[in-house]
């Protein structure tokens, strides 16, 4: 009875040591399995946090990104990206329904070959037209098997397209000058006995070529510090019509001047201003024809005051009113070569007005001249 009771005793002793260590068993298992899940989890996090930094990373370049899978489906694009083509919610889409270019699909077939490309196409985002170079290469991946860099070269392009109509224009300005001066220095080293008078009229010839290429250097070289921004306006509030007085009794002794308009301020730097203004009257007396009467309006418009500089000359032809603002240009290249112009006055007068944040137009008609209107902030 006792061994039996004992026997019962130890076999309950023995299932109870099984049952506990079964359980811690159970319990180191359970525990295994937290701790995985936790190890699991901090990589998701990590995983999740490199993924965002890589996005901010993307979204941070100036230049788009966007990557397709096997089947031409977006697998990742950036903000500049969506900024170029202006489209919204590209990913997960197929390539043919955000953009509709066939350089880009081109491009992106010889990716997905294993070839790498660059292409270069137009496009245009809302109203703005832009030059696009395109890089597409192949990618070893499950997920992405191509991926393309869209870089916006039209700014490039531009500065591009000035510097070699910069070189060529300043090539074809400076060549007269140095013609003169060539012709002079020939005839003076050439003829062995010169009259005084004749010395005396290669001289002058001479100093007014020197003369003008002096001021092509000095005019570049202030329309080069405008278009940098290396300009300085010094601000002020000043009396307009006060300014004009001043600048027609400068050029009282080559023209006549009709002025109208009072009490009428602007807040802008007056000697830049002063610079702008006499250039479109010097412009307006030099192709003004024979009447050389000139005629100056200022008046409050809203925001804005307002100078009106009219001259009663040949006029400017509707394609050519814009052309006028670029360096070098001249309607009447003949007519430049007599006046001595360097073809940069109303290039520098449009920068000056620009930088003050206003405006410079020209109205005219064939045979009835023209009219200058700057519209500069009011004070």
């Amino acid at each position: 009875m006792i061994a039996a009771l004992v026997i019962a005793v130890v076999v309950l002793a023995a299932a109870l040591v099984a049952a506990i260590a079964k359980a811690r068993k159970a319990g180191e298992a359970t525990a295994n399995v937290e701790r995985a899940q936790m190890t699991l989890q901090t990589r998701i996090a990590a995983i999740e946090r490199q993924r965002e930094t890589d996005l901010r990373m993307l979204n941070g370049l100036s230049e788009g990104v966007v990557a397709v899978d096997r089947n031409r489906r977006i697998v990742l694009a950036n903000q500049r990206f969506a900024e170029l083509f202006d489209v919204k919610d590209a990913i997960g889409k197929p390539l043919h329904d955000v953009i509709r270019i066939v350089a880009v699909f081109e491009a992106f077939d010889r990716a997905l070959t294993g070839a790498e490309s660059t292409e270069r196409f137009t496009t245009r985002a809302g109203i703005a037209e832009r030059t696009i170079e395109m890089r597409a290469l192949p990618l070893a991946s499950d997920d992405i098997a191509a991926v393309a860099v869209f870089i916006d070269v039209t700014q490039l392009e531009r500065l591009e397209v000035i510097r070699r109509n910069f070189i060529s224009d300043f090539s074809h300005e400076v060549r007269t000058p140095l013609a003169g001066l060539r012709s002079a220095v020939e005839t003076y080293e050439g003829i062995e006995h010169l009259t005084e008078s004749e010395a005396k009229q290669l001289r002058r010839i001479m100093s007014r070529q020197l003369l003008r290429l002096e001021r092509l250097v000095d005019d570049l070289s202030e329309l080069s510090r405008i278009e940098s921004g290396d300009l300085l306006l010094a601000r002020e509030r000043f009396d307009l019509r006060q300014l004009v007085d001043e600048l027609t009794e400068d050029f009282s002794d080559r023209a006549s001047f009709a002025v109208t308009g009072d009490g009428v301020s602007a807040r802008a730097d007056p000697l830049r201003i002063q610079q702008a203004l006499s250039n479109l009257i010097d412009n307006a007396i030099k192709y003004g024809g024979d009447d050389k009467r000139i005629e100056i309006t200022i008046a409050a418009r809203g925001a804005n005051a307002e100078v009106r500089v009219t001259d009663h000359g040949e006029g400017i032809a509707e394609s050519e009113r814009e052309q006028i603002f670029r360096r070098f240009y001249r309607i009447d290249k003949s007519r430049s070569q007599e006046t001595g112009g360097t073809g940069l006055g109303l290039a520098i007068t449009k920068h000056i007005i620009l930088q003050h944040h206003g405006s410079i137009d020209v109205e005219s008609e064939l045979g009835k001249g023209s009219t200058f209107v700057v519209r500069l902030p009011k004070a």
